[in-house]
């Protein structure tokens, strides 16, 4: 089993109060420190506490504005390339977190994620993999433009250049198997699988913004 790796500083950009407090309570509960857990509201004072601490673990709320959000994730990954981004959204904002994805987001979780899933998906990041469900693996496969595993944002029409795993974990994901089924389907570790997904997100982020 892939140890979970915690790296430190952790800076929370959300601007709802319950759901910060939730996000404290489960980086507590994994082993993270409280004293290093940076929390703001405000994208001004983020920027600020970027420069100033250069956290390893970013969890930023899109919703509090999503075209600043996306620009500040972005300018964190030139400043910051090996730091780990959590977008945090509503459900079914499929096109903003593509957007995240794009601009160097390694994962998410949905505000409607349970506590056990918002977990899950933050061990997943930590453990060097990355989160997908079905209908973001269906997004990235609506963009295909050949047979072979290519694909192509609409936006931009630039390929993406899939290896055969990740194109077919795509595939079964997006028919509705969760992580563990995919990997006893390809007999490939849920470690591998989760690799595979964050190996996809690079892929993705590799296009010009």
């Amino acid at each position: 089993m892939a140890e979970l790796m915690l790296p430190v500083p952790i800076l929370l950009i959300e601007d709802l109060p319950a759901f910060n407090h939730l996000l404290e309570s489960i980086l507590v509960g994994i082993g993270y420190p409280a004293e290093l857990i940076i929390s703001t509201d405000h994208l001004t004072e983020a920027e600020q506490l970027l420069q100033q601490h250069l956290p390893n673990l970013i969890l930023i709320d899109l919703s509090i504005d999503q075209t600043a959000t996306i620009t500040l994730i972005r300018q964190l990954k030139k400043i910051h390339p090996d730091a780990n981004v959590i977008a945090v959204l509503t459900q079914h904002q499929t096109a903003l977190l593509f957007d995240a994805i794009q601009a160097g987001a390694q994962g998410y979780i949905f505000h409607e994620n349970t506590e056990a899933e918002i977990l899950n998906n933050i061990k997943s990041i930590l453990r060097g993999g990355a989160p997908i469900h079905h209908v973001l693996a269906q997004y990235i496969l609506s963009h295909q433009v050949e047979s072979n595993p290519i694909i192509s944002t609409a936006q931009l029409n630039t390929p993406i250049h899939l290896s055969a795993i990740e194109y077919e974990i795509l595939t079964l994901v997006s028919a509705g198997l969760n992580l563990q089924q995919v990997a006893e389907q390809t007999f490939t570790s849920l470690y591998k699988i989760e690799g595979n997904i964050k190996s996809t997100y690079r892929k993705i982020a590799c296009l010009k913004n």
